[in-house]
């Protein structure tokens, strides 16, 4: 059924998963824990550049698929001035695996495992009236896997 992804879904950093189509509980669990500082997703999907493959007999312009890339990826969190284990753990060149859980930590449960390198953790500053963020910004080193199944 229809839910919502606030208080159910899980993201956490993991440096090193055994299989990327069937991570296990463990292995995410002993990751670093990104969604309790979580302000903000951005990028994070899977894109095709489609080839047009324009010919003499129409005037339309067809297309085949073409490479594949990740659009640019960032994780947007509140600032810790009491901890520094998110900072710590998505330190520039940091590489690991985002691993993304739309249903939770569950068995069973599908989830997303993006082969990731930290290119930099920084403050963001502002006069606004808001509480302090950072944000991570990121390298996808190799394709995702969209659909792997947690054991």
């Amino acid at each position: 059924g229809r839910f919502t992804r606030k208080g159910v879904s899980k993201i956490n950093f993991v440096v090193t998963l055994t299989s990327q189509t069937v991570p296990a509980i463990a292995e995410i669990n002993a990751g670093t824990v990104l969604t309790t500082a979580l302000a903000d997703i951005a990028g994070f999907s899977f894109e095709n550049n489609p080839i047009a493959v324009p010919d003499l007999a129409t005037l339309f312009v067809p297309s085949i698929v073409g490479g594949e890339s990740a659009s640019d990826s960032t994780l947007t969190f509140y600032d810790d001035d009491a901890s520094s284990v998110i900072r710590t753990a998505l330190a520039k060149s940091n590489a690991g695996y985002i691993v993304l859980c739309p249903y939770g930590i569950t068995a069973t449960k599908r989830c997303e495992v993006w082969p990731a390198k930290s290119t930099g953790y920084n403050d963001e500053w502002t006069t606004g009236n808001e509480a302090a963020k950072a944000n991570c910004k990121f390298a996808i080193t190799a394709a995702p896997n969209q659909a792997a199944v947690i054991t």
